[in-house]
């Protein structure tokens, strides 16, 4: 039970939260029973036009698709499933269950899922559907799909899923190698889901290995949170060593002086089209640092690397145990490293940097490319509310003075009070707890990097700051029933993160958060040409504003 609120008053702001996400479940569900089911049952469209109360489609080379792409909704499965624990109404599970496991045996592409950024399902027509302009690939970029539950339903396919989604996209197993895309493959002697897949040599050829692939760390953290989880649940050691072998990748490209590590671990060049995209675009400009796309940071990708693809590893790390715990050292040493060379606390903002330490905010750019069109700067980017959590995260897990600082830092900036007097609670209990009333943020992740600081220091004021913006929440964001960003938002996404993290909220007020499924960040998207318009995402195309 969590400290310092009365009893009662626990259960009273836990059972609001439940209600609030129960009736806005309930609302989707008997939605979807009277106007969908007998046509869709039991998958469900992405998206629902708050007014027309119509399903999202995408226009492609003259079709119609009603999308739905279960990359994009595994929010909205680990939501229904938390409100079955939480109330022991099982119908919300069942739904998420009978989804997950249509789509294990109905929704594949080869071995593969159709899902992720270039493939959805069209629920009209019953096949799956990809992006015109892309061709038909597999592509999971800091998705981490809601894999729990997948091994609850069947084991064995998704141990076939995962080994298949590996193959698919490892172009080299000796240096793995890897691209964004993957399409499917005939699976070594015996099939996937006998670890056969894993059986293959690894060579630790130094990093900034000259290859095709992009080894993007969005992309390559969805595959060792696959192969992290497989091992977990099957209980095989095997695919826990390749998930090590391919965050150790990112690890070592770490300058030797700064411990600053890249968003990707390969030199990308592709024969007759392009080279590598920094060293085209500054290696006049920054010749004395020999720039590759590998060691420029991006304010961008940095937000990536110690955000979600940090996330990523500490949540591998906590279902793993000691086991997993180099996979938080690896988060937390990119935290400190990005944390001293490109965080400035003054302002709330990261910095682009080279590796080397060499910070290149308003550095004009000479060249069109890859980073931006001559004359225009990099710019520094502020940190969210999702970099509050993710350092929030890496303090809980490590106690560490440093990460406390910053975490202090951005508390500051994103309009929460100073709170560096809290940092050795329980000896300053409930200091600030009367500033809650300042804050209107609705943000849920700073609701969740709030309960991680309350996790860590039960005694504050974070639960009750973790409150006022659950409250805001249920004030700003609920709209005629719907979970919207803002209300001119068109369509109401399904996987809106919102009422899962008022779940949490509710769960950690009962001292139950584990009765809801672990979330670290991920979200999907897809990404294809739109006839007319040209290549969209579906985030900015429908979810912000109808073009």
């Amino acid at each position: 039970m969590v400290k310092n609120i009365p009893q009662g008053r626990e259960q009273e702001k836990a059972s609001r939260y439940i209600a609030v996400v129960r009736q806005w479940a309930d609302q989707l569900l008997d939605m979807y029973n009277e106007r969908f089911a007998a046509q869709y049952a039991p998958l469900f469209p992405d998206g629902i036009h708050v007014q027309t109360l119509e399903p999202l489609v995408w226009m492609s080379n003259g079709e119609t698709w009603v999308l739905s792409n279960l990359a994009s909704q595994q929010n909205w499965f680990r939501t229904l499933y938390g409100l079955s624990k939480l109330t022991k109404v099982q119908r919300y599970a069942d739904v998420a269950r009978e989804a997950t496991a249509y789509a294990l045996k109905k929704v594949r592409y080869g071995y593969l899922m159709a899902w992720g950024g270039h493939m959805a399902y069209d629920l009209a027509a019953k096949k799956w559907v990809h992006a015109a302009d892309k061709g038909p690939q597999h592509e999971l970029k800091f998705h981490f799909p809601f894999y729990e539950l997948m091994f609850e339903l069947d084991p064995d396919e998704t141990l076939t899923m995962i080994e298949a989604m590996w193959d698919s996209h490892v172009a080299n197993w000796m240096n793995l190698e890897f691209n964004r895309h993957g399409q499917p493959k005939p699976g070594p002697a015996g099939g996937y889901g006998a670890g056969k897949v894993w059986e293959r040599p690894f060579k630790r050829e130094p990093v900034f290995f000259t290859g095709r692939g992009l080894t993007f760390v969005n992309a390559g953290s969805d595959l060792y949170y696959a192969a992290a989880l497989a091992g977990a649940y099957s209980g095989q050691e095997a695919p826990l060593r390749w998930a090590e072998y391919l965050a150790g990748r990112y690890a070592e490209t770490a300058h030797p002086e700064t411990g600053l590590t890249g968003y990707q671990y390969s030199i990308s060049e592709l024969p007759g089209q392009r080279g590598d995209r920094a060293r085209e675009q500054f290696g006049e400009q920054l010749a004395e640092d020999q720039p590759l796309e590998a060691t420029l940071s991006v304010a961008r990708k940095i937000h990536s690397i110690v955000g979600k693809a940090a996330l990523c590893r500490m949540a591998i790390y906590d279902q793993l145990g000691e086991r997993g715990r180099t996979f938080l050292d690896w988060a937390l040493k990119d935290q400190l490293a990005y944390g001293r060379h490109a965080y400035e606390a003054a302002e709330n903002v990261f910095h682009p940097v080279l590796t080397n330490g060499r910070r290149l905010t308003g550095l004009i750019l000479e060249k069109d490319g890859y980073y931006g069109r001559r004359g225009q700067a990099l710019q520094a980017m502020p940190a969210n509310g999702l970099l509050f959590w993710s350092y929030a995260s890496g303090y809980r897990r490590s106690q560490h003075p440093e990460l406390w600082r910053i975490v202090c830092s951005m508390a500051r900036g994103l309009g929460l009070a100073d709170f560096t007097a809290v940092a050795h609670l329980p000896k300053h209990p409930r200091t600030v707890g009367a500033e809650a009333h300042k804050i209107d943020s609705a943000d849920p992740h700073l609701l969740f990097g709030l309960l991680e600081l309350a996790a860590a220091h039960p005694a504050g004021p974070f639960l009750d700051w973790a409150i006022k913006i659950g409250e805001n929440i249920v004030a700003t964001r609920l709209h005629d029933g719907f979970f919207l960003p803002t209300r001119e938002q068109p369509y109401a996404k399904l996987d809106a993160v919102e009422p899962l993290a008022l779940l949490h909220l509710a769960a950690a007020l009962r001292g139950e958060r584990d009765q809801v499924p672990r979330y670290c960040g991920g979200s999907g998207f897809f990404s294809a040409h739109y006839d007319g318009k040209g290549h969209y995402k579906d985030q900015a195309f429908y979810y912000l504003a109808h073009r």
